[in-house]
């Protein structure tokens, strides 16, 4: 009950002193001043906003199914179609849309294993030390040392290769969940030693010495104090991952391993037979090649931007 006043009293006299924001305008305005400095972070997370739009209400953007055969082959870029049509006829601004749900859904799902699976790790890695160190340590440099894209390969091929499907973007990623699974297996390792590096600083500071001390148990230490401690550390991989797996994707499809034929995605559509119009008619790759680009663009920005926030060690470097 004494400590509990103590810090009751010590937050009174911070609330007295302005060492905290009185007002939400005080609040708000001191969130903002850290983001005034970086406008490409700002513009990340405009396109971030902008790609989800697209994936989510697809159907209501895209003038045309993506699937059917709106037009003739290889029509110039016109007032029916934004970006023209394919060598099928297909509508290539449609299919550039609704290619956001398959890239946002693999990316969100494989990007949240990841991050889940190797926070977990790390938490436990890193506050039991040890042969549990050791051990997951070992076992994760066996999985990291595939090289990435042979890895995602070979775990589809083991799984099955998703097949073609439609509705928002929560289903599509079930859908494809073998291709969300083999790529989050590539990330395990790399988020697990960012968030073991953290946890090995957190394990032996004062508040997790007091918790301790007073008997809270091994899981409330690691889920209620040491985890939101390094959760700007998994803020910031999770952003910076997500751009990663939505280029491994498109990679994976543009090889023919990834969605079936006929799914829009933004990497099968930059392959197949769409490759042989590149010169002659450009305008089939500039929508998914751009909308790619961008994707992957926004999230290096905002994850460079959140690091930046986020991380005490740079915050007012810049």
């Amino acid at each position: 009950m004494a400590t509990q006043s103590s810090l009751g009293q010590i937050e009174e006299e911070s609330w007295s002193t302005g060492l905290q924001p009185r007002t939400r305008r005080e609040a708000l305005a001191a969130a903002w001043a850290p983001w005034r400095q970086r406008p490409l972070g700002i513009m990340g997370l405009l396109i971030v906003i902008a790609a989800s739009i697209l994936a989510i209400g697809a159907s209501v953007i895209a003038p045309n199914d993506p699937g059917t055969f709106a037009g003739s082959a290889l029509e110039s870029p016109n007032s029916n179609f934004f970006f023209g049509t394919n060598s099928l006829g297909q509508d290539v601004f449609s299919r550039t849309v609704y290619g956001a749900q398959v890239s946002m859904a693999v990316a969100f799902s494989a990007t949240f294993l990841g991050v889940a699976l190797g926070t977990l790790l790390g938490i436990v890695s890193g506050y039991f030390g040890s042969w549990v160190d050791m051990l997951s340590q070992r076992l994760m440099e066996v999985l990291a040392s595939m090289p990435g894209l042979m890895l995602v390969l070979v775990v589809v091929a083991a799984l099955g290769r998703p097949q073609e499907s439609g509705g928002n973007v929560l289903g599509l990623a079930w859908d494809l969940r073998s291709l969300s699974i083999a790529i989050c297996l590539g990330f395990i390792f790399g988020v697990m030693r960012v968030i073991r590096a953290a946890v090995l600083r957190e394990r032996n500071l004062p508040y997790v010495e007091a918790a301790v001390t007073i008997g809270a148990s091994t899981p409330r230490i690691m889920l209620r104090h040491i985890l939101p401690n390094v959760f700007p550390f998994v803020i910031v991989t999770f952003t910076t991952i997500f751009g990663a797996v939505i280029l491994i994707e498109a990679g994976v499809s543009f090889l023919g391993y990834g969605v079936s034929i006929g799914t829009p995605s933004w990497g099968l559509d930059l392959s197949g037979r769409n490759r042989e119009y590149f010169i002659t008619a450009p305008w089939v790759m500039l929508g998914p090649g751009i909308a790619l680009t961008l994707t992957v663009l926004g999230f290096n920005f905002l994850g460079d931007a959140l690091r930046d926030v986020l991380d005490p060690r740079l915050r007012g470097s810049r």
